[in-house]
């Protein structure tokens, strides 16, 4: 194979690898991006139709509590009122509420034997629900129950019940309070949100029956997803939410589903969306770039033929006057001084790097060889000294990534973190708004309940608030100091009994001591305050009840030794250097927090021209201790 046929298949068959290569990498960082962001996408959609059914939960058994506490359904059930006009009291009470939603289909009244005994309804009087699961847990509990999702007896349609008890002014329960309403009153958001082209939300009762599918044909039938006992179990169990992922072969198509289980109802909240449809972006993106990559390998093909023509030309003009000089000599002297003229002319640096070799002029072949050694000494030590400076970037550059994003990545679970605690505050507010709104609620007990609420759910926006603004001015700046003479031992007496009441009230066991001679402190004393006790509180809180906490205030020599041993958590040895960086919280950390406390505390602590210490054993307990100067009272 000719020379300048091998050089233009090198170069398109490095072109070819380099586009292999950089498709692969484009699709798999796509795909992974892309299908994370869905994924995400689908558990905020999720969390939007839990926040709302939740709410919807929570109104409707506020209404059902309302009409227990009904005066005149008390009265009926003493005998007071007879069936007709407990019946249109009903109705009327069911009319006003349908003028606002049409979602109510019935208010009934049951007796303790669970049998109907006045409704809104004709053809359900003496209805007998003594067998249903929710009025036997209602019964068994006292409490207010929400049913799975039932078929109604009049017309068919869907609806879920809820009942609560009825009791007279001595807490005997007289009967129970019911209202029944269309499922689509709780299904509505789930059935409005879109999903990609192909994907949907659905709803499964805890009974694993679809209460809300794109097809409407399978509503109220047994539920299509495979929910396995163990999720059922753990819905019944636990009271958070648990998440599974999974991808399931569902005729023939693969699909990513994400099931979310719901608080309230134990009800299984599900996103389903097909798996070639999270893949079609990263594939239209692939084909843009095969696209790319074969005109790369066109032009590399022309690139490669011209500079092939350029890089074989002198060599076939040495090679033909090395086969002449074989001949004679004085073909010999020609091809020298022919080639010299072709290096001038197509080589012109070879020439330039030869004049600074000292050799005789006469000795073309001696010059011609010294040039090209010189120049491959140069070059040599040119890719040396690139291979050195290479290694140093990249190995700086791997440092400021991984430092960039561990910063990235606390910034923004710090965020998360702030931002689920608001979100949290402000939808348990609006809920008790819309519950005052709503004008259902005549029970000034309750009412003032939910103002009780809004009150406390913006007071603790407000601590939220300011705390955060106050963390993160002296996480930027260094902690302005209002130094003042304090009294040491009294300094210190009352910050050993104040912090002794504080872990005897958390129920956790107290151990320490202090000793402190005449003399003062120099220092701040808010903000050492403020230091010690993000010790003590995370002491605390990564601790179990009932373990040993030991407080030790010392002086030794010229300085007070402050010392907080604790038989919690631990810290791990890949963690205890991160511990003072700013939002970091431990990867098995699950405690609420933001990550400021102990940046702040070791601010506040080298501001005194002090140290904070740590030495822990993961599983077994964390020690932190510093040192403060004393100063005797004559000085």
């Amino acid at each position: 194979m000719s020379l300048k046929k091998r050089i233009t298949l090198t170069i398109c068959l490095i072109n070819i690898l380099l586009l292999i290569l950089l498709s692969w990498v484009i699709y798999s960082k796509s795909a992974f991006i892309l299908n994370k962001e869905a994924e995400v996408y689908m558990l905020s959609q999720l969390d939007r139709v839990k926040e709302n059914i939740d709410l919807r939960i929570r109104i409707n058994k506020l209404e059902t509590e309302n009409l227990a506490l009904n005066e005149k359904i008390i009265s009926f059930l003493k005998g007071k009122i007879d069936v007709n006009e407990m019946n249109n009291i009903l109705i009327e009470n069911m009319s006003k509420k349908n003028q606002k939603s049409n979602y109510y289909k019935d208010l009934f009244v049951l007796n303790n034997q669970g049998k109907i005994i006045a409704t809104c309804m004709p053809e359900a009087m003496n209805l007998d629900l003594s067998d249903r699961k929710y009025f036997i847990e209602s019964k068994k509990t006292r409490n207010t129950v929400t049913s799975d999702i039932l078929i109604a007896r009049s017309d068919g349609s869907l609806i879920v019940i809820t009942i609560s008890p009825i009791r007279d002014s001595t807490g005997i329960v007289l009967g129970y309070a019911g209202i029944a309403i269309k499922a689509e009153f709780f299904s509505k958001i789930a059935n409005e949100l879109r999903l990609g082209k192909r994907g949907y939300y659905a709803i499964v009762d805890s009974s694993n029956r679809i209460l809300t599918h794109p097809n409407s044909k399978l509503i109220a039938k047994n539920s299509i997803y495979n929910i396995t006992d163990e999720i059922l179990k753990k819905s019944k169990v636990k009271t958070n939410t648990v998440v599974e992922k999974r991808i399931v072969a569902n005729n023939g198509v693969k699909e990513f589903q994400i099931y979310k289980l719901m608080d309230s109802n134990r009800w299984i909240l599900i996103a389903v969306l097909p798996e070639h449809e999270m893949y079609e972006k990263s594939i239209t993106l692939l084909s843009y770039v095969l696209l790319i990559g074969t005109i790369s390998i066109i032009l590399a093909i022309l690139l490669g033929t011209y500079v092939s023509n350029k890089i074989s030309k002198p060599i076939i003009t040495i090679t033909n006057h090395l086969e002449m000089a074989t001949k004679s000599n004085l073909l010999i002297k020609k091809s020298i001084s022919d080639s010299i003229k072709s290096f001038k002319k197509n080589g012109e640096k070879f020439i330039r790097e030869s004049e600074k070799i000292k050799i005789s002029p006469n000795d073309e072949i001696g010059n011609l060889r010294k040039a090209l050694k010189n120049l491959k000494e140069y070059f040599l030590f040119l890719i040396n000294m690139f291979e050195i400076e290479s290694e140093n970037l990249v190995k700086y550059s791997k440092e400021l990534s991984s430092t960039i994003e561990n910063t990235s990545f606390r910034t923004a679970r710090f965020i998360s973190t702030l931002s689920h605690d608001l979100k949290t505050l402000i939808t348990l507010i609006k809920g008790y708004a819309k519950g005052l709104k709503s004008g259902i609620i005549a029970d000034e007990k309750i009412k003032n309940e939910f103002l009780d609420g809004i009150i406390k759910g913006a007071e603790d926006i407000e601590k939220i608030t300011c705390d955060i603004l106050d963390n993160a001015y002296e996480a930027q700046c260094m902690p302005k100091l209002n130094r003042e003479k304090v009294n040491a031992k009294y300094y210190i007496e009352e910050l050993f009994e104040s912090t002794k009441q504080y872990i005897i009230s958390s129920n956790r066991v107290f151990e320490g001591a202090w000793s402190c001679n005449d003399g003062y402190l120099y220092i701040d004393i808010i903000k050492i305050k403020r230091a010690w006790n993000n010790l003590i509180n995370n002491a605390v809180k990564y601790s179990n009840e009932k373990s040993r906490i030991k407080i030790f205030i010392m002086q030794k020599e010229n300085k007070v030794e402050f010392r907080v041993i604790d038989e919690g958590i631990g810290i791990s040895d890949k963690e205890i250097d991160k511990i003072f960086d700013m939002f970091y919280r431990g990867e098995k950390n699950k405690e609420k927090g933001y990550g400021l406390g102990l940046f702040i505390t070791k601010s506040i602590i080298e501001a005194h021209n002090s140290k904070l210490h740590v030495k822990s054993e993961y599983g077994k307990g964390t020690e932190f201790w510093f040192s403060l100067d004393i100063y005797s009272s004559s000085s």
